[in-house]
């Protein structure tokens, strides 16, 4: 028998691995996808030790793809003893790691392995596998001889997490090594605990321990480390006291309505003015948000009314705001002589800001504040004025709001028109005057802000007369505030606008008519659906989903098939609002439709109702011409059929030509296996 002739792949891998581009090497790894691995086998260990890190993924993702990758567990355990490829090492942990079981007996058989960094290996793997079964190994692997071991052991039982780990790390903690202490006691903060705090106190005596001392019991701590860690407020040096800080916040956190939260809240209150809170406030502001954040919560269980204008200037990041509006709630203090205060010598974010908080507290000194804020220099500090005057109803600060419509400040401007809008609840008259005087104004950008104000006054008489403004924005204004007026003459003002010469107030006014869910505008929006404009068809089509019936349907059925995509699919959008086997007849048809963008749009709604006909259809849809209709039929199987997509996908994956639908294929079976 003659010698066996290499397959055509096989040639074509053996040229391409050798090339310098790193595509053509890329590529050729690609072409060996579902092959035998019996003949691949070489080439995909090639490629998991090239140089570059996209030939090694893709290396990595067909072998794990392979039926009987689990068989070569062996061969790969053998290759993390090469010294000289470190990344032919990565590669084999990456595939050990996702093998998962497949790989444990391995890796078990290997853990007394006379060289210490395969002992390691083996650690790290178990580790990332996370297979409780590992437990025993690893426990054992804390005894090891060789230092960098034990921490690896100590790392990867906190990474498992499981509460058998718990006692022989506490067991470990003996050793008196520093790193492996370190290790250990983050470690036990993954273990969920509870970690007894008699236990690990005396490690506190190593001044480089006591932040992952705190960090340990803050994480998996009990009622027993509540006076432990609030003592730790008191430490000297500001990293060991923030680590504390975070610590106490987060053991009262994690255990709501319980003993500890009871202590810890019980402790704190009585540091109200300790020297400790001085100590607390001495450090000034400190970078790390996670940190701010449980102080100022800290703070105010606290209560010490000295704290808050370290709380109040807090308020200045937007993160910390409601923690520091929960904090000043629950401090006794003159609020109204602290705002005063802070907010003279305060810089123009923390004016903006105490203008904010202050009227969120509905403080006394609110309206003064605010009406110096409005005449303010700087505009962020008039714009936050004036938003706070209509967050708190400020009726009697309505002509001062109304001024600000003229500001130079663009942002201003639309703090003031939304201040009015709020305050047209509690100051109708007064706002409807102002909404008067602008709509008689010549520049139209004032006589929208009064077709703005009038919408929200529901004036449909203005409205009405706006409606015929010279100016094309000013009219598409006052049609979307007609949209809040009901009765049947605001419908027949918006049927009037269907007409207007602009487009954009076409769309606004069939918009408009879809809100109000009347079915006599039925009529004048299916005639609109045949707009010369596409953009006006498509807010007519969507309106005419709100309203539904028949006759919708049958206008949505004729533009279903639109030579212009953009109305296919606002036809789809109105189906999707509609009930009724008919609605899902016609958006299985559009499945078939030339537009890639429509058939994805179809399976979306589909799947969105449960359409048991869309199963069926699945595997058809995959061999789609286009490569995102096939990447959402993917996500549709895998989201929706769970483990029974195995194998059409399994299918799916041989004749996948696209790259990226390839590679989520192959995430979603390594997810099912």
């Amino acid at each position: 028998m003659g010698e066996q002739r290499p397959s055509g792949n096989q040639v074509i891998s053996r040229q391409g691995l050798s090339s310098p581009d790193e595509e053509i090497r890329r590529s050729a790894v690609t072409a060996l996808t579902g092959g035998p691995l019996s003949e691949t086998w070489a080439f995909l260990l090639e490629a998991m030790g090239d140089r570059s890190w996209r030939v090694r993924k893709e290396a990595v993702e067909i072998f794990l793809a392979s039926p009987g990758a689990g068989d070569y567990a062996e061969e790969l355990f053998g290759l993390l003893r090469s010294q000289d490829n470190a990344g032919l090492r990565n590669s084999s942990v990456e595939v050990l790691v996702r093998l998962g079981g497949k790989a444990i007996p391995i890796l078990e058989s290997h853990a007394g392995d006379g060289d210490c960094d395969v002992r390691k290996f083996v650690v790290d793997i178990l580790g990332g596998i996370g297979n409780v079964s590992s437990l025993p190994l690893l426990i054992k692997a804390l005894d090891d001889h060789d230092p960098n071991v034990r921490a690896s052991a100590a790392e990867n039982l906190g990474r498992i997490g499981h509460a058998r780990a718990l006692q022989p790390l506490l067991d470990a903690l003996a050793r008196p090594e520093l790193t492996l202490r370190h290790t250990i006691l983050d470690a036990l903060a993954l273990t969920g605990g509870p970690v007894p705090a008699a236990t690990v106190a005396s490690y506190l005596e190593e001044g480089l321990l006591k932040k992952a001392v705190y960090r340990c019991l803050g994480a998996a701590g009990g009622a027993d480390a509540a006076p432990l860690l609030v003592k730790g407020l008191e430490e000297p040096a500001a990293g060991v006291r923030e680590a504390a800080v975070k610590a106490v916040m987060a053991l009262r956190e994690r255990n709501p309505g319980s003993r500890a939260r009871e202590e810890i809240d019980r402790l704190l209150a009585g540091l109200a003015g300790s020297t400790v809170v001085d100590g607390l406030l001495a450090s000034g502001p400190c970078p790390d948000l996670p940190v701010r954040r449980a102080l100022v919560r800290m703070l105010g269980i606290i209560g010490d009314s000295r704290a808050a204008g370290y709380v109040l200037r807090a308020c200045g990041n937007d993160g910390l705001f409601q923690d520091c509006l929960a904090a000043l709630r629950n401090m006794e203090t003159d609020t109204g002589s602290l705002f005063e205060a802070e907010f003279a010598v305060a810089d123009d974010t923390e004016k903006a800001s105490i203008l904010r908080i202050c009227g969120e507290m509905e403080a006394p000194c609110a309206l003064p504040l605010i009406v110096k804020g409005m005449s303010h220099s700087a505009p962020r500090v008039r714009g936050a004025a004036v938003r706070t005057a209509g967050r708190t109803g400020s009726a009697g600060l309505v002509t001062e709001v109304a001024a600000l419509l003229n500001d130079l400040d663009q942002d201003v401007r639309t703090a003031a028109l939304e201040a009015l809008a709020l305050l047209s609840r509690v100051a109708s008259s007064e706002v409807a005057d102002i909404a008067a005087g602008l709509s008689a104004a010549s520049e139209p950008d004032t006589r929208r802000v009064a077709a703005f104000l009038c919408g929200m006054l529901r004036d449909g008489e203005r409205l009405a007369l706006l409606m015929k403004d010279e100016d094309d924005l000013v009219r598409r204004t006052a049609v979307q505030g007609m949209a809040l007026v009901e009765g049947e003459d605001a419908v027949h003002h918006l049927i009037l606008s269907l007409t207007d010469e602009i487009s954009e107030v076409r769309i606004a006014a069939a918009t408009a008519l879809g809100e109000t869910g009347r079915e006599d505008a039925l009529e004048p929006l299916a005639l609109v659906a045949r707009d010369e404009d596409s953009w006006v068809r498509c807010a007519a089509l969507r309106s005419l989903g709100r309203i539904g019936g028949p006759g919708a349907m049958d206008v949505i059925e004729r533009s279903l098939d639109d030579s212009d995509g953009l109305v296919s699919l606002a036809a789809l959008d109105a189906l999707a609002r509609i009930e009724g086997e008919r609605a899902l007849e016609l958006t299985r048809r559009a499945t078939a439709s030339h537009d890639d963008e429509v058939v994805k749009a179809a399976i979306s709604i589909l799947a969105e109702r449960g359409d048991h006909w869309l199963d069926g259809r699945a595997e058809a849809l995959l061999r789609h011409p286009h490569w995102d209709v096939r990447n959402v039929v993917v996500r549709f199987l895998a989201e929706h059929r769970g483990e029974g997509a195995f194998p059409v996908l399994r299918r799916a994956l041989e004749t996948e030509s696209d790259d990226l639908v390839r590679a989520r294929i192959v995430e979603i079976l390594e997810s099912l296996a």
